[in-house]
């Protein structure tokens, strides 16, 4: 996924950081932004293409600090 791309669950990348995800330890944290509610928060990269807004779905995984 690049900067602009939506996943299929309507999270979309912002931007990509150099911050290391503290759930996956060779990723590094991508800022995303829920289309639906708009809801910012962080993800390991690994996980962007499949990720669910925290906000808007509560079994969905909690973001990580961006």
């Amino acid at each position: 996924m690049k900067i602009g791309d939506k996943n299929r669950n309507g999270q979309c990348v912002v931007m990509k950081t150099d911050k290391k995800s503290t759930t996956h330890p060779y990723a590094t944290i991508w800022h995303m932004k829920c289309t639906h509610c708009g809801h910012e928060y962080g993800c390991n990269g690994c996980d962007a293409h499949i990720r669910k807004c925290p906000n808007c779905d509560k079994s969905a995984a909690p973001g990580e600090p961006i």
